[in-house]
């Protein structure tokens, strides 16, 4: 799961809109762009969006 993913998912236009969208502050985003949705957080919103964005699972058992 990508931070792009999460933008059209959730249809905001930026990382702005995307951080008050799901509570997360924008440089929260620019880390995850440049490491990757950490696995609880992937977890997570597996479980919020009701499966429809699905966590990387190689990240998950890393």
């Amino acid at each position: 799961m990508t931070v792009d993913e999460l933008i059209k998912f959730y249809k905001v236009k930026n990382k702005s809109q995307l951080a008050k969208k799901i509570n997360k502050g924008r440089s929260t985003l620019t880390d995850w762009e440049s490491n990757g949705i950490p696995p609880k957080s992937q977890a997570a919103i597996e479980i919020l969006t009701k499966g429809k964005l699905k966590a990387d699972l190689q990240a998950l058992s890393a």
